[in-house]
Order: structure tokens, then sequence, then C-alpha cells
């Protein structure tokens, strides 16, 4: 998994590009097996995991949208 490791042998710095689906599906397979055994990226994911929700609340709200 040497392509999809950074630093550390972690993949923090893949994350913001996991959530938003912007990783070629080797590199997301890599990342997903990597946070089944790492909390602390796990953790990081977890604080990142919203981050698409709140795009769409935002896109919805330039575009005039009311959310809910």
């Amino acid at each position: 998994m040497g392509w999809a490791q950074e630093r550390d042998g972690h993949v923090e710095l893949l994350l913001g590009a996991y959530v938003l689906g912007g990783l070629s599906g080797r590199e997301a397979a890599a990342v997903r097996a990597h946070l089944l055994g790492c909390a602390s990226c796990q953790a990081e994911h977890d604080e990142l995991a919203a981050i698409p929700s709140w795009l769409d609340l935002l896109a919805a709200a330039d575009d005039g949208e009311v959310p809910g």
C-alpha cells in the first residue's frame, strides 16, 4: 500500500479526497483497508465525513433552495 500511505504509514492526507470521492478505486480501497485497523485515521475520517453533506447544503442555498 506504499503509494496510498502518507506520513508514518497513515493516510490522513488522502482522507479529504476520499470523503469527496476523488480517489481512484485502488486508492479508495487502500484507504478503506487502512481505516479498518487505524483508530487515528478513523477518527480523522469521522471528522471529515460530514463535509459532503455540508457542501450539498451550501449548493442548495446557492441555488435558492431551502433545505429541509
